[in-house]
């Protein structure tokens, strides 16, 4: 099942708003891109993302980043890079909107696709994690917290 986002396709899903910006259908694969917001404490589970760069741009508020084993923030005008294969988390310290690219693209689409089943972390994550193998993403940690420094356990 890959249920592939239209560009313009909005998605709220697990506490986050996504508006698809760019597809990997529009550019032969070669990036997928998406913007996002969210309030305080919303953010993913930690995950890496086998063969896609990913880029975040932030727009508004402030990002706590985990991106193996070392924690940074970012706030509005700051832009955060993600390897391949990195495992990497964030959580919104303070409401925050930003655009994510991954290249090779595919992840636009993996927010209506799991929306649209009405899962939900953490109630769901087996079969979130089976789905988000098929976007080039590996869940393997727990979301990061928003007063530590370290991923939730």
């Amino acid at each position: 099942m890959q249920t592939r986002a239209a560009p313009g396709t909005q998605t709220d899903w697990n506490g986050t708003h996504y508006k698809t910006l760019l597809t990997a259908q529009e550019t032969g694969g070669k990036l997928g891109a998406f913007a996002s917001n969210a309030g305080p404490g919303d953010g993913p589970p930690r995950h890496r993302h086998p063969k896609s760069d990913e880029v975040f741009v932030i727009l508004q508020g402030r990002l706590r980043f985990w991106r193996a084993g070392e924690i940074s923030e970012g706030v509005a005008g700051g832009v955060f890079y993600i390897p391949a294969g990195v495992e990497h988390t964030f959580v919104v310290v303070e409401r925050a909107r930003w655009i994510a690219l991954l290249s090779p693209g595919g992840l636009e689409s993996f927010f209506p696709a799991v929306a649209a089943l009405g899962l939900e972390i953490p109630r769901d994550l087996a079969a979130i994690k089976a789905i988000a193998a098929q976007f080039d993403m590996e869940i393997t940690g727990p979301p990061l917290d928003t007063v530590g420094a370290s991923p939730r356990s």
